[in-house]
């Protein structure tokens, strides 16, 4: 009998809440190892594997994961040879700071912890796991590699020659091959698995890399033979609707994966050869309220006050990615009343909403922004939405709805709110027309979320604080860190936050726009309404336990 199987059995009982002599009444012969204890018990139905070995890792002191595939990263489980994965019956969970952290059978074996610090080149964090949960994974990570493999040999014996532009017929007849399409296929649901935002396939000079963006970091899922690129892009430019035929010119195409799942995928052509991108649009993620998106009170008011002003512009701004068209779909909810007509026009239509009418812009139909707008003005709205305001057209159009009784939302690619309206003036919208029409501008980011599992305790360094004229002091209190758990795949981030800044515009702040106000002057009366600016804003999450206060930092800094 192990010399810790009678502790664990304490540790056990405690957990269980059960008597230790009726532990072992059912068991009625000890069993000689910790991981007999454990599978005795489970058979008796008295314990779920899970608890046993959680227990086992408390006692041990070290980390535990239950192996589950929801919450496995893909990128993760490649970081260990599969020849080792198996000799081992090792699962790598995740990585922090140059440590590998490995679920093995076999917590003691050393020898499997000197060979994969060996090989891998990091120092080895053991983390408890079932071992039958281990041989599953390891399965599973064979099943899916042999795949990957399989398919890659069938496509490489095909010899497309990369640097021929001759072979159009023979690789149209390709990307309808199978192999072709399930590996566009397996990239497509490991990511969604992972829950990606992005997925870019980028042509490299020895190699085609495949890398996701999940919660705003990018990692690499795959690095594939430089072979298969065209191939690959191929096959995304078929399956989005875009010509086979044309390399030269950028392109844009949708692909539906399910009914709440689709593909805006972009082709861009490079030096090395075409990059593509697809962006994942969740059309169930627009199913927010104002109450869903982190905003504090007082800019909530403010928000809700602008679109809810009978006629005017209120813009949402911020780079790419950064949950504009979310903010804009939870104000529109609200507005989408049986009284309301409600028209956008957006590029692509991104969500649906249901009892408005939505049109998709179509530049060879000449159904662009501004021709749309033209059009939905004749239909009698009541809230206009544009997707982007682009041009000089755009704004001058969006500006004269504003002006003639519509509410007018919009987005517009600024650094910050106070931006967006030397914006407009730049892109030809008189300042008088600015003062009278503009209501409201929200500019946001998004950073990553401090996983609420496993947050701890920290206290950020003093030239973070100095950032905000602060000084590192016990009456700091709030800010956390995230260690890494199996919730956030041991990232220490789940999800993200936004961060906003609301610039309300009151009528003395109306007046000073149209009277070409100085900045000074302009910042000076949005702070007496009540604007405070995106980094304040991020303080005060951060000193809640949301976010990290170097992420704030990066994302909200503007000068």
């Amino acid at each position: 009998m192990a010399q810790t199987t009678p502790d664990l059995l304490d540790a056990i009982a405690a957990r269980l809440e059960e008597d230790r002599d009726f532990l072992e009444h059912m068991l009625g012969d000890m069993p000689a190892t910790e991981v007999a204890l454990i599978e005795a018990l489970h058979g008796l139905g008295l314990l779920e594997l899970d608890q046993g070995y959680r227990a086992w890792a408390d006692m041990l002191g070290l980390p535990f994961h239950a192996l589950d595939p929801e919450h496995l990263d893909p990128h993760n489980l490649h970081l260990l040879p599969l020849d080792i994965a198996k000799r081992h019956r090792a699962v790598a969970v995740g990585s922090e700071d140059g440590c590998l952290l490995v679920a093995l059978a076999n917590p003691f074996d050393l020898l499997a912890i000197d060979e994969i610090q060996e090989v891998t080149g990091n120092s080895v964090q053991v983390v408890m796991a079932p071992p039958a949960a281990i041989v599953r994974t390891v399965e599973r990570l064979e099943r899916a590699t042999s795949g990957i493999e399989g398919l890659i040999q069938r496509l490489l014996k095909a010899e497309i020659d990369v640097h021929s532009v001759d072979d159009a017929d023979k690789l149209r007849r390709l990307v309808g091959d199978d192999a072709v399409v399930q590996l566009v296929d397996h990239l497509i649901d490991e990511a969604l698995r992972a829950r990606a935002s992005d997925i870019h396939v980028e042509p490299q000079r020895d190699s085609l890399r495949v890398r996701i963006r999940v919660d705003g970091d990018l990692d690499t899922l795959y690095t594939l033979p430089t072979g298969l690129h065209r191939a690959v892009v191929a096959r995304i430019k078929v399956a989005s609707g875009m010509d086979l035929g044309e390399s030269r010119k950028p392109q844009d195409g949708r692909i539906s994966v399910t009914e709440q799942i689709e593909l805006r995928v972009s082709v861009l052509p490079s030096v090395r050869g075409e990059k593509a991108v697809l962006r994942v649009l969740n059309r169930g993620g627009a199913a927010v309220d104002i109450g869903d998106l982190d905003l504090d009170p007082e800019n909530v008011e403010l928000f809700r006050r602008g679109f809810s002003s009978p006629n005017g512009i209120v813009l949402l701004t911020g780079p790419t990615g950064s949950g504009k068209t979310t903010t804009l779909y939870a104000a529109m909810r609200e507005l989408n009343r049986d009284d309301c007509n409600l028209i956008t026009v957006e590029d692509p239509v991104e969500y649906e909403l249901p009892g408005a009418t939505q049109v998709q812009v179509d530049v060879k139909a000449d159904r662009t922004f501004a021709n749309a707008l033209r059009a939905i003005l004749r239909q009698d709205p009541d809230v206009v939405m544009v997707g982007e305001i682009r041009d000089e057209e755009t704004a001058g159009i969006a500006v004269q709805a504003a002006l003639t009784g519509h509410m007018v939302l919009s987005t517009l690619h600024t650094n910050d709110a106070l931006a967006t309206i030397h914006r407009l003036v730049d892109m030809g919208v008189a300042p008088y027309l600015l003062g009278a029409s503009l209501r409201c501008i929200v500019a946001q980011r998004l950073v990553s979320r401090i996983c609420p599992e496993c947050a701890e305790p920290v206290m950020p360094e003093a030239s973070l604080l100095a950032e905000f004229d602060l000084a590192p002091s016990p009456s700091l209190q709030g800010f956390v860190r995230g260690a890494g758990c199996k919730s956030c795949r041991h990232r220490g981030r789940r999800g993200r936050v936004a961060l906003h800044e609301v610039l309300y515009v009151t009528p003395e702040l109306a007046a000073a726009i149209s009277a070409r106000a100085s900045d000074q002057e302009i910042q000076t009366i949005a702070n007496r309404a009540g604007y405070r600016r995106m980094l304040q804003d991020g303080l005060d999450k951060a000193m809640r336990g949301l976010v990290a206060l170097e992420d704030v930092v990066a994302a909200a800094r503007t000068e």
